[in-house]
Parts: C-alpha cells; sequence; structure tokens
C-alpha cells in the first residue's frame, strides 16, 4: 500500500491479517481502478488458507471479519475464498475473482 491510501484502508487491511492470518487481500473495484467518489465503498477480497467445510463457515467467517470492522467509517464489501477457490476461478474471464484478480491491486500476501 502506499503512502497516499486512504489511512481507514489500511487499519480495514491490518486488521484483518491480525485477526484472520489471510492469504492475500485485493483490492478491486472502483478503488483499484482509482474512479472512487468519497462515498464509494472498499470491495476487498481475502483469500484464506483453508477450505470452507464442515465446521468451518465461509458465513461466520465473514460475518466476524464485518463485526471487526463495522466502527470504521467507510462501505464495505468483503469476499472470501479458499485458496483452491480462488485458483479455480482467478482465470475466469465471468467470475468476480478473475475480475479482481486482474484489474485489482494486491495489498497483502502472505509469503
Amino acid at each position: 500500500m502506499t503512502k497516499d491510501e486512504n489511512p481507514v484502508l489500511r487499519e480495514m487491511v491490518d486488521i484483518i491479517i491480525r485477526e484472520a492470518n489471510p492469504e492475500t487481500i485485493i483490492l478491486f473495484g472502483s478503488r483499484a481502478r482509482g474512479d472512487a467518489h468519497p462515498d464509494s465503498d472498499v470491495d476487498l477480497l481475502v483469500v484464506e488458507s483453508e477450505p470452507f467445510c464442515g465446521p468451518r463457515s465461509r458465513r461466520q467467517e465473514v460475518t466476524r471479519l464485518y463485526r471487526l470492522l463495522r466502527d470504521l467509517p467507510l462501505a464495505k464489501d468483503i469476499l472470501l475464498y479458499s485458496r483452491d477457490e480462488f485458483d479455480f476461478w482467478k482465470t475466469s474471464l465471468n467470475h468476480v475473482v478473475g475480475r479482481a484478480y486482474r484489474e485489482g491491486k494486491v495489498l497483502h500476501e502472505r509469503h
């Protein structure tokens, strides 16, 4: 993230990293393209290592992330995928993961 990025966006990313330890976070949509308005939401694609199955619920995890970020003053849209799902969809021309992969900005990548 560059120094001219929104500090609230930086705080959102820091919270997600601290609380979820994702592999990757990608900013996409108008804020990534640079044509956002002051009231535009933040579109984040979060990629986690483990699949969502059995006791691990995508809905519970994304709800947890929204709760962690609820006090921050930017509207947000968080999409949550496992690494396998991300790898499957990233080359798709008609899926949001493919679009985020091609047009988005990687804000975090765990090494």
